[in-house]
């Protein structure tokens, strides 16, 4: 983990993980997510898990607006499964909404379980989509 942040990555096969603890993340929202982008470019994943339950505090409304925004402009490279604690589940999801309309391809869970299974559905880099 980089003590400096409180973000922790990792690679699980094809899927980079990140871990947030502590405020970092919400309180230099842009500089956090750039280094998840940069950590995608750099080693190529199918896909990120972004595991936010270790974020303390509260996250209010622009904060999940800025979250949403940043994702938007970093990780619009490969879908993103975010994972949250239920009680920093936002019910408007406008983190959610704003990252999508940016063109991320993010989904929101609070179970890790149905996140990891969520991402085991996304073909491999260098495998084209299955077809119906």
């Amino acid at each position: 983990m980089d003590e400096m942040t409180g973000i922790q990555f990792a690679h699980e096969s094809d899927v980079l993980v990140v871990r947030a603890f502590g405020r970092y993340l919400v309180e230099n929202t842009e500089p956090a997510v750039a280094k998840v982008g940069e950590a995608i470019k750099q080693r190529p994943v199918k896909a990120a898990l972004i595991d936010l339950r270790g974020v303390t505090g509260g996250i209010t409304f622009m904060d999940r607006y800025r979250l949403g925004k940043m994702a938007g402009s970093y990780l619009r490279l490969v879908p993103v499964a975010v994972v949250v604690n239920f009680e920093q589940m936002d019910k408007e999801r406008i983190g959610l909404v704003v990252a999508r309309n940016r063109g991320a391809n993010i989904e929101l869970f609070t179970d890790l379980p149905a996140a990891q299974a969520w991402l085991a559905t996304i073909p491999a880099r260098n495998q084209p989509p299955a077809s119906d």
